[in-house]
């Protein structure tokens, strides 16, 4: 009997790696068997017989995630909640979402190099939409970022830059895990440090540095405000290796507790097992990380997809493949779906997975950024999200 169920978990093993590497079709069923043993005599050999195994895996997801912009105009009038942020958090919480990523900027919250304060309008609204998520079940992690001007004088208005000096914003940061940390599952320093867009850093060495001097500051920072509140690495675009590489070089190690990466592929189109383009993996470049942090002592330490999805759009007229989608909410529900069970499979150091976005309006931005959204502004539920459910329905998750 022990040799049946042991020959029947190894054969079931295989289906599973099988299938997380890319086998069968979107909807395929494993091809795991299951071992049944035959009663003939006790002298004979007990035979196997195939039989078709559920499935789904039952090795855990990562925790489900969503980003809410919980910050933006559109969920407010004044420093109330409106109905639109109501109905969203409803579904959120209705189709199991487990942690809300919520963005939020500190030149909003300190606008001016006095120190800030927790009843100012800014700050009153983060404590409110914090404590609103909660209510309904759900963790939340801020993503912080944004530099005021005051932080950066002579760079013009673009907020996404980085502060001319590292240190000015480590106050900021142990006031918001002095009053917020209690109730939060961590703060993420930095959006996408990796692009200059998020930055204002042309040169990608310069880049590197200057980000390892925030991310040091804002450790030191938030762990004076309240020791328990995990630092998140500032989540790269895409599974960039060579930042987090060069990152450890200019020593973040111990400036973080969770490392992030943000897990889309280059080409959407492209399901998340496959090779993405210019011949590099994304989602599947995981390994690289994973190499990056063993080399580095931090083997321990958790991964979190802080922002990862699969847009819906038509590609008539696109030439990029980076601005690729997909034709339906059901493809999109798939390889999300497939993209946390693959973490199931191989990654086990993935703890979180965060899908962008809960919604954003279609004024001002292209069908491709429009095209992430799992829910509409009334509350209208996509497929992707009901697919995620269902997930959490029959997976166990970490």
């Amino acid at each position: 009997m022990k040799r049946t169920i042991l020959v029947a978990a190894v054969l079931a093993v295989a289906g599973l790696v099988w299938l997380a590497i890319g086998g069968g079709t979107a909807q395929a069923a494993t091809t795991a068997l299951a071992a049944k043993p035959t009663e003939t005599s006790a002298k004979k050999k007990k035979k196997l017989a195939p039989a078709v195994a559920p499935s789904t895996s039952s090795a855990a997801v990562p925790a489900l995630g969503v980003q809410m912009h919980a910050m933006w105009e559109m969920y407010w009038n004044g420093q109330t909640p409106n109905a639109m942020f109501d109905a969203h958090l409803n579904a959120l919480a209705a189709n199991k979402v487990q942690i809300v990523r919520v963005d939020m900027g500190w030149s909003a919250s300190q606008p001016t190099p006095a120190a800030p304060a927790v009843d100012s309008w800014h700050n009153k609204r983060l404590s409110i939409a914090i404590d609103r998520i909660r209510a309904k079940g759900m963790k939340v992690f801020i993503t912080a970022h944004q530099s005021p001007n005051w932080s950066r004088p002579g760079t013009g208005s673009n907020l996404m830059q980085f502060p001319a000096d590292p240190n000015s914003i480590k106050p900021w940061m142990t006031f918001l895990s002095k009053n917020y940390g209690s109730r939060i599952a961590g703060v993420e320093v930095w959006n996408e440090p990796n692009l200059v867009e998020f930055t204002g850093v042309a040169d990608a060495a310069l880049r590197v540095k200057k980000f390892v001097a925030v991310l040091k500051a804002s450790y030191a920072g938030i762990k004076a405000g309240n020791k328990s509140v995990p630092v998140i690495f500032g989540g790269t675009a895409q599974t960039d290796d060579v930042f987090v590489k060069e990152a450890y070089a200019d020593g973040a190690k111990g400036a973080f507790d969770v490392m992030a990466v943000h897990p889309y592929q280059g080409n959407q189109t492209k399901a998340p097992e496959s090779t993405d383009i210019v011949g590099k993996s994304r989602i599947t470049n995981m390994p690289a990380i994973i190499a990056a942090m063993k080399a580095n002592g931090d083997s321990a330490k958790p991964i979190w997809w802080t922002e990862f999805g699969t847009s819906v759009h038509s590609n008539a007229g696109i030439n990029q493949p980076w601005l690729f989608g997909v034709a339906s909410d059901q493809i999109a529900g798939d390889y999300m779906v497939r993209s946390f069970k693959l973490a199931a499979a191989r990654y086990p150091q993935v703890k979180v997975g965060t899908i962008y976005t809960a919604y954003r309006p279609a004024a001002g931005i292209s069908a491709h950024q429009y095209g992430y959204r799992v829910l509409d502004a009334d509350g209208t539920v996509h497929a992707q999200l009901t697919m995620l459910k269902k997930m959490r329905d029959t997976t166990p998750s970490r």
